[in-house]
């Protein structure tokens, strides 16, 4: 892992509290036995609001990992995988590698709920693939974290709108161009 930037370390820092809080929640509240409706809400709701938008954590992790990624393959320069707010509307990753050469990427951290995902999930999927197949840039690429998502990614209905784009799965570091 490289250098984290000032950003980057906060937000790391800001889930390492969030692992304390859930530990500490955890070791002093439980599910009671036997169902107690009242008491099982207070708990998740306690769970909840001690890690907050969870999503949001799981996607800067993510970031950090296309951030590693890139650095290796195209030694990108600049790079801040806690620049932009996980979820804001635009392209997820901007960079520009060591030769000046811009390099764009949307992460998905989604996990189809259904083989090919399902419609929501399609539908957000396809404007990724679109707006990256749009985009002026020498490296395009699709991040997922999900080995079904990245297998459902490689049908035709998919792969076709979004020619040249680079398919990548961080986790077990296979790809495929679209």
């Amino acid at each position: 892992m490289t250098q984290l930037t000032g950003a980057e370390a906060r937000f790391r820092d800001a889930i390492r509290e969030k692992d304390r809080n859930l530990r500490a929640f955890l070791n002093v509240n439980g599910l009671s036995e036997p169902l107690d409706p009242m008491r099982w809400l207070t708990f998740l709701n306690g769970i909840k609001n001690t890690l907050g938008n969870i999503n949001n954590d799981l996607g800067f992790i993510a970031t950090l990992l296309v951030k590693d990624y890139l650095e290796r393959r195209f030694q990108i320069v600049d790079f801040d995988a806690a620049a932009k707010a996980q979820g804001a509307s635009g392209i997820d990753i901007d960079a520009k590698s060591l030769d000046g050469k811009r390099i764009v990427g949307e992460l998905k951290t989604t996990k189809p709920y259904q083989p090919g995902f399902g419609a929501n999930q399609r539908v957000s999927i396809l404007k990724d693939l679109t707006r990256l197949a749009t985009t002026e840039a020498e490296h395009r690429f699709l991040f997922v974290i999900d080995p079904d998502a990245f297998i459902a990614l490689q049908a035709k209905s998919f792969a076709s709108k979004a020619p040249g784009v680079e398919v990548v799965d961080l986790v077990s570091g296979q790809s495929f161009i679209c």
